[in-house]
Parts: C-alpha cells; structure tokens; sequence
C-alpha cells in the first residue's frame, strides 16, 4: 500500500557505468518529479528543482535552460516509463490477448511506476493538457494508443468466445476509464490506496463480461491463462521455455517448413544487387527456388526458378545477368524480364501450348530500406507493418542507397535454426559470451520493442577504450557520419524480422544475414554487407576493423548454437526457462507456439501424430 499524502523520494542510486550529462539530466528530472508530486506545476520552479537536487539553479539552467523544457522532458520521462514498463509486460504475456488484458491490469497498478507521486504529477500535467499543446501531444498520444489497444483486445476475444450480444467496442472503452481513474483514488487525502484490491475490481469487471475467459478458475493473477491443449496432447504443463523435442523431431520440423517459412518472407538480397536491366539474385529456401530480375522498366520482380517446361532452373548462379532474356539452360525456353514466355524451340511440336498461360510463376516480392523480400506463400502482414516501429530510425542511415560491401557469406551448419534466432535475440548472454562486445558497450545494451512483430535492441560504444587491440583500434578510428544524429553516430542497432531475418546497423555498415533450415538439425546461414560510399581512410580502416569483430563474435554465437543443440538431444533438458532479459527469445517462442499450438506440449506426440495434434490444436483455438 501507499499513502496517498505521501510522495516517495524519488532519486535512485547513481550507476557508475551511466554517462555524466545523462545522470544529471535524471537526476533533475527525478527532483522535478518531487516538486511537481509536492508543490503542483505552477508552484514548481527552477530554484526549487535545485533545491531538491541539492545543485544550484545555474545547474539547472544549463541542462533545460528554461521551466518549461524541464517540464516537459519531466513528461516525456514519466511517459516513456510507462510505456517501456507497459510493453515489457505485454511481450511476456505474448498474443493471448487474454493474457494481455491480464498484463495491462498489472501495469496500471505496478507501483514502480504507478505510485502516489507519479500518479499526482500525471494528472497534474493532464489537467493542462488542453491549454498546453506539448502535454496534450503526450498525454492524448497514451491515452488514445491505450484505448485502442484496449478495444482490440475485447474485440478479439469477443470474437474469439462467440460474445455476440455485446458491444466490445465500447465496453473496451469502459474498461480503459476504469483502469485510468482507479489511480486517481491514492491522491484522496487520508486514505491508503490498495493495489491488489484495484486489480480485483478490474478482474471483477473483466469476468462479468467474459466469464468463460476470466473467471477465477480460468486466469491466475499472474496472467496465465488456463491450458488450451486438447484430449491426447500431454497433460503435463509446458515449460516456460519451448521444449526440447521441437527442435530434434522432424515431423516438427516439417510443420515450419510449411507453415512458417513458406507463408513467411524471406530475405534475398540488396536492390543494388540488381541494378541493371537482366541483373538477377536467386534464393534457395525450404525445397523453393525463387529469382529476383529487374526488368527493362527498372522494377525488380520475383518469380519461381522454375522453367514451365520440365521444371529445371531458368537461371544457375545466384547473381548474374540476363542479356536479353531468361533462358533455360536445358531445353531454351525464354522468357522476358516480367515473366512471359516469349520463345519455345521446336514450338510447333507442342501440341497444346498456350504460351500466354505458361510464363513464370511471381512470386510476392517486397523491399524494405532496399533489402529485397519474397513470400511463397500466405498473406500474413506485410515488412512494412511488420518494422513499422523502426522505419523512422532506420531511415537514418541510409540502408536503401548502400552499395554491396566485401564477400557475401553461405554456411552450412549442423544445428536447429531456432537456436541462432534465439541467442541473436537476447543480449543476456554478452556479459559472459561476448567479452569483446561487453569491453565495446559496457553495460549499455538494451531491447526495446514499440509493440511491432519486429524486434530491436541498441548499444553504445563506450568512451573508456577496450585494451585489446582491434576494438581500441574501432574505438579511435571510426568517424563521424554527418547524416546521422549523434545519437547514432556511435551505436549499433540490432533489427530481427521473424522468422529468421536480421540486421546489425552500424555507423560505417550494415550486415543483413538470414538462417534457413535444412532439417530439424542442420541450417544454412547466408548474408551479405552494404555500405555507403566512403572514401575516408579512417571509414575503410573502421570497415575492416568492424568485420573482424564481426567475425569473432559469429564464432563465439555459432559455438554457442552447438552447445545447445547437442543439449537438448539428451536426456537432461526437457526445457527451461526465461529471464526478464530474454524477452525477444520469449517473443519468438510465442510466436512458433501461436502458428504450430502443438509447440505447447511438453511431450511429443506418438510417431506421425505431430501434424495431426497440430490440426486439432488449432481447431480448439
């Protein structure tokens, strides 16, 4: 509990490894929180913000210059609190959105972020929003997002459970001002607010209007929702981890070769791999063969490397050009650059040719920041949706106008592709499986993940140089890239697109590199670097210097990929489970259980029933 007319002091221990200009700013901005909980806006003022912080106003004047800059980076920080806070929690609660309405409860009424005296500065800063356009465009930008989601999700499990009689649109609507004015109960004066009796209320109101989903039985305080398994699927409760028979079965591995990798898109290349008219990229992917060619109007298309006739491949390499057309090697159909038959030898020995039905068949094809993307099938949502909430960043470097930069890679591997997406989506295992990144970034990685089907992490080179050679040498020689904020300029970011796509962005390059399963215990990884054009010494020396760290942590990432494959083929790991620091393995994980159910049982069904209990599971859902 926490008395209402009692605000917490809000400073927190200084971290040793956070940069000097960035403690001072949170400091003053914690001190800011204090005096807005105590003394309301209009009685905050720049001396008294000094006062609390123990630093003279001068201090204070220099970091925000003026009242209503610190204001207003006080807003900001309070806001983006909450919602890293928010989207930690929804992302562990993966896409049930029953459990995400579950989630949302113990975000409102999470006293780390929502306590008497954060609560007294939200609602101070609300109840000037109108007059304020900066505070509105915060505060209604939450509000408006909140209530959003929160009708989606009553929308989805009305949908879900056949609550025809309802109206989940506003009811979704109800339910977002119960949860927004229940806070407002701990500024009553002389009363003490309780936490657990709020999420109560709302549980109550969430249960009278779905009783099947929420009912006491049915979804424990914590959010976990009640096993969903049908009859002949294992009745003993999955690990939190996925287990470990999906990624040794090969029935299994068939159900994602079909249903995830098939209906999911593909990386092929860079459009400046194809610049030209006939220029063409090819990709090999779970028993499909696709070409990328840019045709003669300067559009790139993808089509099946199928030839119509009998089925050989219309061009061999994976780069190359067409002078004129495409034509098989075997027989010499020819087709144009959009696909149609255009010539057959002998043509008048086939009896029933109709040469207009029997072009190449396209292929989905989309780019992304200039990476080029097929689909064989499904209508899943687009790249774009899927990185909508990184677009804006990633604008910032210039992907799209990257040339190819060094050799293109293609390795064979003997483990289950899972685990490479897996260890690339989680910085938990740098500080003891990465001491070269831990000597470049220190402590400063982090995930961050706006609510998209992509996900991001991000660290900051650190200004105390590594001992070791080639990262000091990094360190020193990397140069400053005019076109990116500095923010950027000294960081690298990390883009997953599921299932098996990634992107490490870095100041001087970016590498785009994919893994593709070739059994449920071999891969392949394939990759490729672009780069702006650059001739600076100091760019080509950090170039290099960036691909030998590259190279080294690859080596120490693959080795981490066998240890666990060989771990899970024994008989000591049934499963396992996942830290707070985990949460893009645990959102990939969520993923594979949502589109194959039967990853949710602990134990693997009988020989050849893997596909079967899929279906049912399915049916259930």
């Amino acid at each position: 509990m926490a008395s209402a007319n009692h605000y917490p002091n809000f400073h927190t221990e200084p971290d040793a490894r956070e940069p000097r200009d960035a403690r001072r700013r949170r400091e003053l901005i914690e001190a800011t929180i204090e005096s807005i909980a105590r003394n309301g806006l209009s009685g905050t003022t720049i001396a008294k913000v000094a006062e609390i912080a123990n630093l003279s106003a001068g201090i204070v004047s220099f970091y925000f210059r003026t009242k209503d800059a610190l204001l207003l980076a006080t807003l900001e920080h309070i806001d983006s609190a909450f919602e890293r806070r928010r989207l930690e929690v929804l992302d562990r609660a993966g896409d049930d959105p029953v459990r995400q309405l579950e989630a949302m409860i113990e975000v409102y009424f999470d006293p780390a972020v929502s306590d008497a005296g954060r609560v007294a500065v939200w609602a101070a800063f609300w109840g000037e929003a109108r007059a304020r356009e900066s505070y509105q465009r915060v505060c209604g930008a939450r509000h408006a997002c909140e209530e959003d989601q929160l009708v989606a999700l009553f929308e989805e499990v009305a949908n879900q459970g056949g609550y025809d009689h309802i109206d989940p649109s506003a009811l979704g609507s109800a339910f977002h001002h119960l949860l927004s004015s229940l806070p407002e109960a701990m500024l009553e004066d002389g009363r003490c607010f309780d936490y657990e009796k709020a999420k109560s209320t709302c549980r109550s109101f969430l249960a009278s209007i779905f009783p099947a989903e929420f009912s006491r039985a049915g979804v424990a305080k914590s959010g976990t929702a009640r096993d969903p398994r049908p009859a002949g699927a294992s009745s003993e409760l999955p690990a939190e981890t996925l287990p470990a028979w999906v990624y040794r079965n090969p029935e299994f591995y068939e159900l994602e070769r079909e249903q995830i990798f098939k209906r999911g898109w593909l990386m092929v290349g860079h459009k400046s791999q194809a610049p030209n008219p006939g220029d063409y990229m090819t990709l090999d992917a779970v028993g499909e063969r696709a070409v990328v060619i840019r045709g003669k109007d300067g559009v790139l298309r993808a089509f099946h490397n199928v030839c119509r006739h009998r089925a050989s491949r219309v061009v061999r390499d994976e780069t190359g050009n067409c002078p004129g057309a495409i034509v098989c090697p075997y027989h010499g159909w020819s087709y144009g650059f959009d696909g149609r038959l255009r010539g057959v030898p002998a043509e008048e020995t086939f009896a029933r040719l109709d040469k207009e039905k029997m072009g190449l068949i396209e292929l989905e094809l989309e780019q992304w920041m200039g990476v080029v993307f097929v689909r064989f099938g499904g209508d899943g949502p687009s790249v774009a949706s899927a990185m909508q909430g990184f677009e804006e960043e990633a604008r910032l470097y210039r992907i799209e106008e990257m040339k190819p930069w060094g050799k293109p890679i293609s390795l064979i591997e003997n483990f289950n592709w899972k685990f490479f997406v897996e260890n690339d989506s989680e910085g938990y295992h740098i500080p003891k499986g990465h001491p070269g990144l831990r000597r470049l970034f220190g402590a400063t990685y982090a995930d961050s993940e706006p609510g998209s089907a992509g996900t991001r992490s991000c660290a900051m080179l650190q200004e105390r140089e590594s001992t070791h050679w080639t990262e000091r040498a990094y360190q020193r020689l990397l140069p400053q890239v005019a076109h990116l904020p500095e923010s950027h300029r000294r960081s690298w970011v990390y883009y997953g697109l599921f299932p098996s796509v990634a992107f490490q962005v870095a100041p001087d390059r970016v590498d785009c590199y994919q893994v593709l399963p070739l059994g449920s215990g071999q891969c392949r990884i394939h990759g490729f670097a672009v780069a702006l054009e650059d001739d600076r010494r100091e760019m080509r020396a950090a170039r290099y210097l960036n691909q030998r760290l590259t190279r080294q942590i690859f080596k120490e990432d693959l080795d981490f990929c066998y240890w666990t494959d060989a771990g899970v083929r024994t008989d000591g790991y049934p499963g396992g489970l996942l830290s707070e620091l985990e949460s893009g393995v645990r959102k990939f994980q969520d993923r594979v259980r949502k589109l194959l159910p039967v990853a949710g049982c602990a134990e693997a069904p009988s020989n050849d029933r893997v596909a079967a209990v899929n279906d049912e599971m399915k049916r259930e859902h």
